[in-house]
């Protein structure tokens, strides 16, 4: 089946507020969502007009210089970043694996505020509680999806070798309709091998503990940022 994306971008060009810009540090990430990607060269204008040096990344699974998805968890930030888009969940992405704080301006509300590393505490938290499960668990249950972009499978190749004491079995979908794992009740706990924020923002089912394999590994490897 063929599958065609179609940009749905938002129809008036944004500028930002010269009293929110005076908010800023001298040197920001600046990050958007598809729909407001055609404003983004004036907002940058606007930044280095101001005297800030703004850095533009392009994360994986992106068209665009400064265009940001959810699941951009990989993103390594050094500087502060500045998220223009409404809601929490495009920033969030790059406060999960970042020591950094992340201005936000919705350009639909006027609204901006700014968000700090707590944000995400919890939810590291609740990695290391679902490693402590995998790491306590005979039988894991790994989910695999069809899905172009999403398709990690070669992320659990190893896993049989790492953890011989282990019974591991794979669920290959489409999609997942996560409540559906309750038919499945002899698996104790959950590998990802999709989209990172499943295991960030779907973390439990029913009880059942979902770990991302990404995070499995860093933590396996003394990497993952706690």
């Amino acid at each position: 089946m063929d599958i065609l994306h179609v940009e749905a971008k938002y129809q008036r060009i944004i500028a930002l507020p010269q009293e929110f810009i005076a908010k800023l540090p001298k040197t920001i990430a600046l990050f958007t969502t598809v729909q407001f990607i055609d404003s983004l060269p004036i907002m940058q204008k606007q930044l280095s007009n101001a005297g800030k040096k703004v850095i533009l990344q392009q994360p994986r699974h992106t068209q665009y210089k400064g265009q940001l998805l959810g699941c951009s968890t990989n993103l390594e930030l050094h500087d502060d970043a500045l998220y223009i888009g409404t809601g929490l969940f495009h920033p969030k992405a790059l406060l999960l694996r970042n020591d950094i704080s992340v201005y936000t301006y919705d350009p639909i509300s006027g609204k901006d505020a700014v968000y700090t590393k707590e944000v995400a505490q919890s939810i590291r938290k609740k990695v290391l509680g679902a490693y402590a499960k995998f790491i306590a668990s005979k039988h894991i249950g790994v989910l695999i999806t069809l899905k172009p972009g999403q398709q990690k499978a070669y992320l659990a190749k190893n896993l049989e070798k790492d953890y011989p004491d282990k019974e591991f079995y794979y669920f290959v979908d489409n999609t997942f309709q996560l409540q559906e794992l309750e038919n499945f009740p002899f698996i104790d706990t959950y590998l990802n091998t999709m989209c990172e924020r499943m295991g960030y923002d779907d973390m439990t089912v029913e009880g059942m503990s979902l770990l991302n394999i990404e995070d499995l590994e860093a933590l396996r490897t003394d990497q993952f940022n706690a």
